[in-house]
């Protein structure tokens, strides 16, 4: 999980000071899709993004993890830098 959270860490441009929280969310049920990851990433401010990526964590390569991370539009009236 630590490797994940650098990786978000270097996709995003992050400094120490925000904090990346990685959780995982198992199959809901027979015949439900795999593993889900959520992504959360809350600066000192409160601004706060989340993504899910439905995949396991240990699954997730950067080049995945930048796609998925791109495809969030910015929030509103923020300037952070994951949403340059």
């Amino acid at each position: 999980m630590q490797d994940l959270r650098n990786a978000v860490r270097r996709v995003l441009g992050l400094d120490d000071d925000t904090a990346v929280v990685i959780r995982r969310l198992g199959p809901a049920g027979p015949g439900r899709p795999t593993a889900t990851t959520i992504i959360s990433v809350q600066a000192m401010n409160g601004d706060t993004r989340r993504w899910a990526v439905p995949q396991p964590a240990e699954t997730i390569t950067e080049n995945i993890l930048g796609a998925a991370l791109r495809r969030v539009p910015p929030a509103r009236g923020t300037t952070r830098p994951w949403q340059t």
